[in-house]
């Protein structure tokens, strides 16, 4: 069934569009928000709607500059351009292929463009976007939504019925992915679906939407392609539920079986002869990291405090010299009441580099160097990927015995936050996502290194401090079921 769209600028009258919006898709078209996300579930037409909401956008705001976005550039010719040339009415537009550009008679432009590394996002500054969509949101980190969103603005004169929209962001994608945390936590768990709420000012006061769509929400496919739905029946989990149900719960990709249940436990004394250790990832720019564990009876590692060097910003750094991080340390350490105590102080070869002194030319001191004038004597740590990954999963295996060997107080939130949130290399399935804030995990690497598990290593003794964390983690279960 077609739609007749008559006010637009057309040739020599009205123009047919061949499509038919099923009433999900109708409900993104009709939105009054002005930031959107349209996911769920796998096969509910959220590409095509994605793709027609950025033509008729670009048909009824004459000069109107829309920017339609994917990780990569195959992706976006396969799932985007292509059907565009055949689904676009070429009577008022034309493909510039040289520039990846629809131009449309009346002076809109529809871009495509791609984004596969974080960096990426620089390529486009200085542009106005008056609309933004992107495609399979999670594939794309914080960092690069909210710069990608800092481009957004415009002059033009909108349609009094349009300005609730323009200048906009309309985004889909199912579960998985770098970006599957703060996509979840932005639209998913901000607001219900198809409640239009508006968003704090620090990440952009614009009126959100989640619009939850399932298989179930695109009769068409259903009825050409009967067998779709058993296809996804038969996908193991956690892919099934993610494409088959929508469920955000499901982590596709996630790159550590990470849980409040089984990991966190509430604070508990760090014993006065257990072994303690500090744990480092330097940065500037970028954020650092510091973590204190201590090591029960059966080599259990119990995360007890952590300072994360974060501005607030997504994968921000404070900007603070080695000085002051290390008089930081001193501090907290004071405050721990472990000051004095015999500490093992592991961190990347980074820190043992001699640094550029930038007030005198030549070089300056190490990060080690630096601690070492403060009584912060660092070792360094084992900074293998390919062999730390997997000590990595090992500590955090379930146990049918105990808990994990290794274990977080619930006050060290930032690696509560971020741990979960990794994901693997789509290209190395043996590391993590780079792209993504990895600094907590680098940094606790070292430690989980200089105490390795052999695998499957389980230990079978149940000292006091054993016991405890068992029975705070029941009591965690009851809590957080």
């Amino acid at each position: 069934m077609a739609r007749h769209f008559d006010d637009i600028s057309a040739p020599p009258g009205p123009v047919v569009l061949d499509y038919a919006p099923q009433p999900r898709q109708a409900a993104l078209h009709a939105c009054p928000a002005n930031e959107v996300l349209f996911g769920g579930a796998a096969g509910p037409g959220k590409s095509h709607a994605l793709r027609f909401e950025a033509l008729l956008s670009c048909l009824r705001v004459p000069g109107l500059s829309a920017y339609f976005f994917r990780r990569t550039i195959p992706e976006l010719e396969r799932n985007h351009i292509l059907p565009a040339l055949s689904q676009f009415p070429p009577a008022l537009c034309r493909y510039v292929a040289s520039r990846r550009c629809f131009e449309f008679l009346n002076g809109s432009r529809l871009t495509f463009c791609g984004c596969p590394r974080e960096a990426d996002v620089f390529a486009y500054q200085g542009l106005e976007i008056h609309l933004l969509l992107i495609d399979e949101l999670t594939h794309f980190t914080e960092f690069q939504y909210d710069y990608l969103r800092g481009r957004l603005r415009c002059a033009l004169d909108v349609p009094p019925e349009l300005r609730h929209k323009i200048p906009g962001i309309v985004c889909a994608s199912n579960p998985g992915g770098v970006g599957h945390a703060f996509v979840k936590a932005r639209f998913v768990d901000f607001s219900p679906p198809m409640v239009p709420k508006r968003a704090p000012d620090a990440e952009g006061g614009m009126l959100r939407c989640f619009i939850a769509a399932k298989l179930a929400d695109n009769p068409i496919l259903l009825a050409r392609d009967p067998h779709y739905a058993k296809r996804l029946e038969a996908l193991p989990e956690p892919y099934r539920s993610a494409y088959r149900d929508g469920d955000w719960d499901i982590f596709l990709g996630q790159a550590f079986a990470f849980s409040r249940r089984h990991h966190v436990v509430s604070p508990l004394p760090v014993p006065p002869d257990a072994p303690v250790f500090m744990s480092f990832d330097w940065g500037y720019g970028a954020p650092f990291s510091v973590g204190w564990w201590w090591v029960d009876a059966d080599g259990r590692l119990l995360r007890f405090s952590e300072w994360y060097g974060s501005n607030g910003q997504p994968n921000q750094g404070l900007r603070l010299t080695d000085s002051r991080i290390a008089a930081g340390i001193v501090e907290r350490e004071q405050r721990l009441g472990i000051a004095g105590r015999a500490i093992t102080r592991l961190a990347g070869p980074d820190c043992f580099a001699r640094k550029p002194d930038y007030r005198g030319g030549g070089q300056g001191p190490s990060t080690a160097e630096t601690f070492a004038a403060a009584g912060l004597y660092l070792s360094p740590g084992d900074p293998s990927r390919t062999v730390k990954i997997r000590q990595f999963h090992e500590r955090l295996r379930p146990r049918d015995d105990g808990p994990p060997m290794l274990v977080v107080y619930d006050v060290c939130e930032q690696f509560i936050r971020t741990i979960p949130s990794l994901v693997t290399d789509r290209h190395n399935v043996e590391d993590i996502d780079t792209n993504a804030e990895d600094h907590i995990y680098d940094e606790a690497c070292h430690v989980c290194m200089a105490r390795p598990l052999a695998p499957g290593n389980a230990a079978t003794a149940k000292p006091v401090a054993a016991r405890i964390i068992d029975a705070l983690t029941a009591e965690a279960s009851l809590r957080d079921p």
